[in-house]
């Protein structure tokens, strides 16, 4: 999907998008057999843009400001929005036997760092890994709830890195926010089912 402004200002894409565009394409009626067959289909579909006009952000934009293609067809834009959309943060650590001592308190450290940095409407959640997967707390906005989970990640066991990943991007797109998916990890790859290329394959 590619997009560009309808006029003469600069556009630059943005992990905390300024502008909300959600783009709804609705599917067909079709008659099949017999009798007729109804199929429909709504997708809503997010593109986060930070609008600039010599280095400042540009607010009064209307969604006519806009062109989206998507392989070449241009889409309608239904609705712009300038709210700040919450973002998602997805821990996953790595409990493996490496991660011990003082590699594990440092982890805890940053984790618990990037949780202090969340806004009140921000939400978070942890996903640890070692030879299994483990959820230590879902999507929330209580971040003390988070924080006492990371606190009670144990180890040891051998390194499930792809399927700790997975299951963190899993959990990022089951909700409509922003989500950031954060890897503490110091190794590579040791006991997982699955294999690398579903990371790139499933990646949003």
């Amino acid at each position: 999907m590619s997009l560009k402004p309808a006029r003469d200002i600069s556009l630059k894409s943005a992990l905390a998008g300024a502008v909300f565009l959600c783009l709804m394409m609705v599917g067909s009626v079709r008659m099949l057999g017999q009798g007729p067959t109804f199929a429909s289909r709504v997708e809503a579909v997010r593109v986060d843009v930070l609008v600039t006009d010599r280095g400042r952000p540009v607010r009064d934009l209307r969604a006519d400001d806009f062109e989206v293609l998507d392989n070449g067809v241009r889409q309608e834009v239904d609705l712009v929005s300038f709210e700040q959309v919450p973002l998602n943060a997805i821990l996953v650590l790595d409990m493996s036997v490496s991660v011990a001592g003082d590699r594990l308190d440092h982890l805890r450290a940053a984790a618990r760092g990037l949780l202090d940095g969340l806004k009140a409407e921000d939400r978070a959640a942890l996903v640890t890994f070692s030879h299994v997967v483990f959820q230590g707390s879902g999507l929330t906005t209580n971040l003390e709830r988070v924080r006492a989970a990371i606190d009670r990640t144990v180890g040891p066991g051998e390194t499930s890195l792809v399927d700790g990943i997975h299951t963190g991007m899993m959990l990022g797109e089951s909700d409509a926010g922003r989500s950031l998916l954060i890897v503490f990890s110091d190794g590579f790859d040791t006991a997982s089912w699955l294999p690398a290329d579903s990371v790139l394959t499933d990646a949003p």
